[in-house]
């Protein structure tokens, strides 16, 4: 994979520019609340994405929610108050039919008759108290509003790790970047010095003008190089805003630099897990555990639907009727007191085993879960084996071409003192300087193959938190 290629954006570049367009999480730009312009360490970076990147601030929003869900499954189960207040117009007042009116008149002619038992107006005023006694299903839902929020701190924990990757993969990109970008610069200045050099022996007629031409030529590459690679730079310090939430239009300055950054060597290699139990570490197979419990907990609650409910409810209120309507909202007008206490169950005896075919599709969809938990493990086994590989193939490719490049950069002095002694050409110098600047974008981009080969490692091993490893 070539980092930093002349012939210009990479597949690198591609990505840098389709994660700042849409692609990864979200940032949170908060132009009102402008961040310092402070140099940023590694992990300070890191802990600004945690406490700014709008996927950290939802996955915060969603443990509040799951504490709210708590309080709410369990107000259930508290006492509960109602009132009603009411009053009617019996505009047509409905009446009673007595079979033989003269059960109330025996000189009433025989048949039945039509009497009315309730007044025109009435009221009705009650304050109604229940409490759940015994619920197994509420004891099952507690249960299962904590896993809910268990779920919830784990999603954060998963959320934090991710931020933690992508704001480490960036800034390794913009340190490379830009220690490129002062290498090439470097280059520059010797070559131009190199150049007046070469003007003045023309002028004495030591050297052809072709000579210089070449170098000209060279220069003028050189210089679009150096453009592209600090172009480059710019998008992946954009890049790195966008991970860590951070204004896209606010200045961002780092604090190290590729020195300060230590190399890890086949000896400080974290060491791998040798069992698959060991990768329930990571966040992702813990959600996948809680899931299972989850499963669990909905088995429960389907039993518990077979025993019954008790519930216990005290009613206090009073009844008014009045011919008058004035009369029926004159509180010390025509009403009574009732009151009442009841104790309610509720059974469910036959259900046409509704409930067990609901366990059974419960039942099954905790074997698939614990299917998918195994399949994580062994996946997460495999990835860790082969991150470890890329680590160790970063290692030894980083080592070769730092061998590389002071070979080339032994070459380069030699022909250089070669030519100036008359026994080399210009030729030789441009093609020396042209393999010393291809050694050098070759061990960047095996610098930077390596931090990324490093923190995959991380990842895979459950080791990659929201702290800098």
């Amino acid at each position: 994979m070539q980092l930093f290629s002349r012939r210009g954006f990479t597949p690198l570049t591609m990505g840098i520019a389709l994660a700042i367009v849409g692609l990864g999480f979200h940032s949170k730009e908060t132009r009102a609340q402008s961040p310092e312009s402070k140099p940023f360490s590694l992990s300070a970076a890191i802990q600004y994405g945690i406490d700014h990147h709008t996927a950290s601030l939802n996955a915060s929003e969603d443990i509040l929610s799951s504490k709210a869900r708590i309080r709410e499954i369990t107000s259930i189960g508290l006492p509960q108050v109602r009132g009603s207040y009411g009053v009617t117009d019996n505009f047509i007042i409905q009446k009673v039919i007595i079979p033989d009116g003269r059960l109330f008149n025996p000189n009433a002619p025989p048949g039945p008759l039509a009497l009315e038992f309730q007044p025109q107006y009435g009221g009705n005023a009650n304050i109604t108290l229940s409490q759940l006694l015994f619920d197994g299903s509420y004891l099952v839902g507690l249960k299962g509003a904590q896993t809910f929020a268990q779920i919830a701190i784990k999603s954060r924990e998963m959320t934090y790790a991710q931020i933690s990757e992508n704001i480490q993969k960036a800034y390794y990109g913009v340190l490379v970047g830009q220690h490129r970008v002062d290498l090439l610069e470097a280059s520059l200045v010797r070559l131009d010095s190199a150049l007046l050099e070469m003007r003045i022996m023309l002028e004495n007629g030591i050297i052809e003008r072709l000579d210089v031409q070449r170098v000209e030529l060279q220069r003028n590459q050189l210089l679009t190089e150096t453009a592209k690679i600090a172009q480059l730079r710019v998008l992946a310090l954009q890049l790195l805003k966008f991970q860590m939430g951070y204004p896209l239009g606010d200045t961002l300055l780092l604090s190290e630099q590729l020195v300060d950054i230590p190399l890890i060597t086949n000896e400080a290699i974290p060491s791998a897990y040798r069992d698959l139990e060991s990768f329930k570490s990571r966040p992702e197979a813990s959600l996948l555990e809680l899931q299972i419990k989850g499963n669990d907990l909905e088995i429960l609650s389907l039993q518990a639907g077979y025993l019954p409910s008790v519930g216990l409810q005290v009613q206090r209120g009073a009844l008014a009727g009045a011919g008058q309507f004035n009369q029926v909202l004159d509180p010390g007008g025509n009403w009574f007191a009732y009151g009442s206490v009841g104790l309610g169950i509720n059974w469910s005896l036959f259900d046409s085993f509704n409930k067990r075919y609901k366990i059974q599709q419960k039942r099954i969809e905790k074997i698939k879960n614990e299917r998918l938990l195994f399949q994580f493990l062994q996946s997460s086994k495999l990835q860790q084996e082969q991150a470890l590989m890329g680590v160790q193939n970063a290692i030894a490719s980083l080592k070769q071409q730092v061998r590389n490049q002071d070979l080339s950069r032994d070459i380069l002095k030699t022909t250089r003192i070669k030519y100036r002694e008359g026994v080399g050409s210009n030729l030789e110098v441009i093609q020396a300087e042209a393999g010393y600047r291809e050694a050098q974008a070759a061990y960047f981009n095996s610098l930077y193959e390596y931090y990324i080969a490093k923190v995959d490692y991380l990842k895979a091993s459950g080791k990659l938190t929201g702290n800098n490893e």
